[in-house]
């Protein structure tokens, strides 16, 4: 085993090698030159690090023996390998250290960022370890063009998270700690795939956000969720322009003469905006549709998980061996122990579980550990933290989402209720 970790270690360093070298005259100079701290592959295909160029000189073996190298390290079944690599992961806990570890590489000493890149959207980026979409800008235009103000007042609702960044009122170029901004407006229920970009009635900790299948990808959806009514996650829509229609319309039945006026207003306001910028507003009801398509599992959120599944083999999920209901009892007894003991007692059953979720990483299935996982950090409750970090942990890793594992942790860490009238 440390052997094949000390393999895949080695490959890393001459991917990032080649990845520095490869193109180096046309990429541009990154920007914080060199007090840079970036490692991951992300950014430097994108930047040319001078300080850091170094000569590999070949290994004696390479040089005299190129086809039996090769044939080590990349043969006929080279799929294989990667595959057997990922499952060697997927059961030795030890690699969600490493993985974190790898990560907080993005950021400098002290856990602190580096000085933000001029590029707004490399910022974000940055900061939250995903990219926002095109929608994502265009609202924020729309509402400086009709007055930010003034849309948050009427609709009770504040631009948050990412969009601090893009307001030149205020300093984005501090020092500030990492996970302070993942964790910033995160709230107790929210999964590492939901990133929050708008709050509402705090007193009830409404909130509005993207929610991603991959890190990598374009966000899913629009969501939103209600703290102190539990852990569902609410597709509203594909865009904010659409979501903040479904605002207005209960808005609008809720509200005063007067109110309603402004609140019309405002959606004619937005619509006519959207319109204008080929964005289309569509109804809830197709994105229900559209969601309920393509996931595998449907979780305590409600809103499902996607991950690859093979057509003809089926490889990539299998259901957990327990019904929902029955999962969920087992975590009410697990809480609800009066002691350590009846604590260990209770958990045999879930133990159970994850080693059933062991069995499925070893034949691929890497969806089963990330539907159990989010299942329990949608129970709630501190005494699954451990077995969540590893559970989702490790099907992050596998399904090469591993920038959630490092929003998990942060997470974890510092994992509180934000509605104000809840007094858990």
């Amino acid at each position: 085993m440390d052997s094949k970790l000390g393999c895949m270690k080695r490959k890393r360093e001459k991917r990032d090698e080649k990845c520095s070298d490869e193109d180096s005259e046309q990429k541009p100079l990154c920007n914080y030159g060199e007090k840079c701290y970036q490692k991951n592959s992300y950014h430097l295909q994108k930047f040319r690090h001078p300080h850091k160029d170094r000569i590999v000189k070949p290994e004696p073996e390479l040089q005299k023996k190129p086809d039996e190298i090769r044939k080590y390290l990349m043969p006929s079944g080279s799929m294989e390998m990667k595959k057997q690599e990922k499952i060697d992961a997927g059961n030795t806990p030890p690699r969600i250290a490493e993985q974190e570890n790898e990560y907080q590489g993005n950021v400098g000493d002290n856990n602190e960022l580096p000085f933000s890149p001029l590029d707004v959207k490399e910022n974000i980026k940055q900061k939250f370890l995903v990219e926002m979409p095109d929608d994502f800008y265009k609202f924020w235009s729309f509402c400086q063009s009709i007055s930010q103000q003034n849309t948050l007042d009427s609709l009770g609702l504040k631009l948050v998270g990412p969009f601090e960044l893009l307001d030149q009122t205020k300093e984005s170029n501090s020092r500030v700690k990492s996970e302070k901004l993942l964790t910033q407006w995160r709230f107790y229920y929210d999964p590492p795939e939901f990133q929050t970009v708008m709050v509402g009635d705090l007193s009830k900790g409404y909130h509005i956000g993207y929610f991603r299948d991959d890190p990598n990808e374009v966000p899913a959806f629009v969501c939103s969720n209600t703290e102190s009514e539990g852990c569902v996650v609410t597709p509203m829509s594909d865009n904010l322009f659409s979501a903040v229609c479904q605002v207005i319309s209960l808005g609008v039945k809720k509200s005063d003469p007067f109110k309603k006026s402004q609140l019309t207003t405002l959606k004619k306001q937005l619509e006519d905006w959207a319109s204008k910028n080929g964005i289309l507003i569509e109804p809830q009801s197709q994105i229900l549709k559209i969601r309920k398509k393509r996931m595998v599992a449907k979780t305590f959120y409600e809103c499902g998980i996607v991950v690859p599944v093979d057509r003809k083999t089926k490889v990539g999920y299998r259901e957990i061996p327990e019904t929902n209901a029955n999962i969920k009892k087992i975590c009410k007894k697990i809480v609800e122990s009066p002691n350590l003991s009846e604590q260990n007692k209770n958990s045999d059953a879930l133990q159970e579980l994850v080693t059933y979720v062991q069995y499925a990483n070893d034949e691929s299935d890497y969806g089963m550990g990330l539907e159990l996982g989010l299942d329990l950090l949608a129970f709630g409750g501190e005494v699954f933290h451990p077995t969540i970090l590893h559970l989702l942990g490790v099907a992050y890793e596998l399904l090469e989402r591993k920038e959630f594992a490092v929003i998990l942790k942060a997470h974890l860490n510092n994992r509180r209720r934000l509605a104000t009238t809840d007094t858990e």
